[in-house]
């Protein structure tokens, strides 16, 4: 699955998931856009969707490292 066609979701879905504040919200972020996902006009298929999550997923945690690197230079 090409990825990059999803770009924008893929965006979006990271905003709305880091916006969250705790894990149950971020879950519940996912779970609706997995079931946009699997509906129409999209109809992705379960596999799909899990790579799109995942991408999800590692972008959020890479943002939270590098916000967390920032802090620890800056002391703040």
């Amino acid at each position: 699955m090409n990825l990059h066609k999803w770009e924008a979701v893929i965006q979006q879905i990271t905003d709305e998931f880091g916006l969250s504040p705790a894990d149950g919200a971020q879950q519940r972020v996912l779970a609706g856009w997995r079931g946009k996902l699997a509906g129409e006009p999209t109809s992705l298929l379960p596999f799909q969707i899990d790579q799109i999550v995942r991408e999800v997923r590692r972008r959020f945690a890479s943002t939270q490292l590098s916000h967390r690197s920032q802090v620890a230079q800056t002391g703040r």
